[in-house]
């Protein structure tokens, strides 16, 4: 089981569609995949069941770490009716915001991976929706994740946004808090390729950031905001812009899974 963390710093720079993007490519290319809604918003859940969580959710494993308890919450999702793999989700609520505290100890960083280490299903891939901050939350899931990547949009505070979000998982690894964990990159969403300052953004990041920079660059394009409104894959999608994104997604996907032959 490989698990990724998608965070950011700040809202609004579409953290939660490249969850749901690659969601949607790991569906497509037969990875058994588990997404881990643990923003408190709870968009993930919206994308993937169409309407908010009835059943146990993120939360309530928090709260109780055990198997009986994550082994509930884990659903399958509409997504992956007649597909030949399987995509579940652990729903989000805005219940689990009163465990994002900015200062945790270590025991309670480590829940997310106690409860992870105790579930019976099992998956290729494990996708965690982290909360737009890195207080407490985002740090439970850094601390089960093997991979984090980071995404930004081509705006004015990208860099340092990302830098802080990069920062953070190295310091994580270094401490011990995080032993497997190592940045994958930086996915740079809802880029403009007509905007100047967004050519001179990405510009920017790319100077600052290297190789860390992962390509494909994911497109701004109304397709992806358009499979997420009727909660479908963005692969079932067939609007104009579904090939391209579909295409984007997959070699992000391809990438995300690379890394782990590098583990």
């Amino acid at each position: 089981m490989f698990i990724v963390s998608v965070c950011s710093l700040k809202g609004g720079v579409g953290k939660t569609s490249v969850t749901l993007g690659l969601a949607s490519a790991a569906l497509h290319q037969g990875v058994n995949a588990l997404v881990i809604d643990l923003d408190p918003q709870g968009d993930s859940t919206l994308g993937l069941l169409g309407e908010p969580a009835s059943t146990l959710d993120i939360a309530e494993v928090l709260s109780s770490p055990r198997t009986e308890t994550i082994d509930r919450a884990i659903i399958p999702t509409p997504w992956s009716k007649d597909a030949a793999s399987h995509l579940d989700i652990i729903p989000g609520t805005s219940r689990s915001a009163v465990m994002d505290s900015p200062a945790l100890n270590q025991k309670d960083v480590g829940r997310l991976h106690q409860a992870l280490d105790k579930r019976t299903h099992q998956y290729d891939l494990v996708i965690i929706d982290c909360p737009p901050s890195l207080n407490g939350l985002t740090q439970m899931a850094l601390a089960a994740s093997d991979r984090s990547l980071v995404v930004a949009e081509p705006g004015f505070f990208a860099v340092t946004a990302a830098d802080r979000a990069l920062k953070l998982a190295a310091e994580m690894h270094e401490e011990g808090i995080a032993p497997r964990l190592q940045p994958l990159g930086l996915v740079v969403n809802r880029y403009r390729p007509r905007s100047v300052e967004h050519q001179y953004r990405l510009a920017e990041l790319r100077d600052l950031f290297g190789d860390s920079v992962l390509d494909p660059v994911i497109e701004e394009r109304v397709g992806l905001q358009q499979a997420q409104g009727g909660a479908v894959p963005l692969h079932r999608y067939e609007g104009a812009s579904g090939a391209r994104l579909t295409e984007d997604f997959d070699a992000l996907l391809r990438t995300v899974m690379d890394s782990r032959q590098n583990s």
